[in-house]
Order: C-alpha cells, then sequence, then structure tokens
C-alpha cells in the first residue's frame, strides 16, 4: 500500500469526531432534549464513539476502529434498545451517525489492514507519542 494510508485515516478519523460533535449537540438541534433516553444515549454515546476515534487516530496500531463499528451499530440499534422510536428526530439521528460511523470505521479497518506493519512503525523503538512515519 502506499505511503499515504495516513492521510486516509486522519480524514476518516475527522469525519468521525464531526459526527460525534453533530450527535452531542443533536438532542438541542433536533428538538428530542426532553426525550431523556435519546438525549443520554446522544451524549455518552458521542463522547465514547470520538475517543475511540481519536485513540485511533494517535495510535493506528490500537485496532481502535474497529470498535467504533460496534459503537456505530449500538447507534442503530439504541432507539429500539431503549425504546425512544417514538421521538423521529432522536431515531433518525442515532440511525443516521450510526451508519455514518460504521461507514468511516470500516473504511478505517480496510485501510490498516491493507497497510503493513512496517509502515505503522514509530520513529524509534522508545517513540510513544504516536507519531508514525508517512
Amino acid at each position: 500500500m502506499s505511503g499515504n494510508w495516513r492521510e486516509h485515516i486522519e480524514s476518516y478519523t475527522s469525519c468521525v469526531i464531526a459526527l460525534a460533535v453533530f450527535l452531542f449537540a443533536a438532542p438541542w438541534v433536533w428538538g428530542y432534549s426532553g426525550v431523556p433516553r435519546a438525549s443520554w444515549s446522544a451524549w455518552i454515546s458521542a463522547m465514547v464513539v470520538a475517543g475511540l476515534a481519536v485513540v485511533s487516530w494517535v495510535w493506528p496500531p490500537l485496532r481502535a476502529e474497529r470498535a467504533n463499528l460496534f459503537g456505530g451499530l449500538w447507534l442503530i440499534l439504541a432507539p429500539w434498545a431503549l425504546h425512544f422510536t417514538e421521538s423521529s428526530g432522536a431515531f433518525w439521528t442515532h440511525v443516521c451517525v450510526g451508519a455514518g460511523v460504521m461507514a468511516f470505521a470500516a473504511a478505517e479497518t480496510w485501510i490498516l489492514h491493507r497497510a503493513s506493519w512496517a509502515e505503522m512503525k514509530p520513529h524509534q523503538a522508545t517513540d510513544l507519542s504516536g507519531s508514525y512515519r508517512s
């Protein structure tokens, strides 16, 4: 794989973080902040998804993007699991953001699967800062 895999990871991760920010603001934007289960699901899920995205951005070999696949799946299933399907704004926000998170996480997983371990090695053996060769 060419050496630009890092650029792809950064752009996909940026999109996942943007989706998480949107999800966090969605209860106020779409007017379902009065539905506690939907609001708390959005806020907690947004923080988890953004946290996993940051981890996968800083340290790709940990494969945190695979965990975001499950985060996206949870977002899709949350309206039924937490019983807030009656709130249209909450329902569609969770389903659409979940599908987006899953799509970007799947793309990251595929790119990292194709990148060799040698391309992802830190600059030096003692470099734990998360900086990688491009």
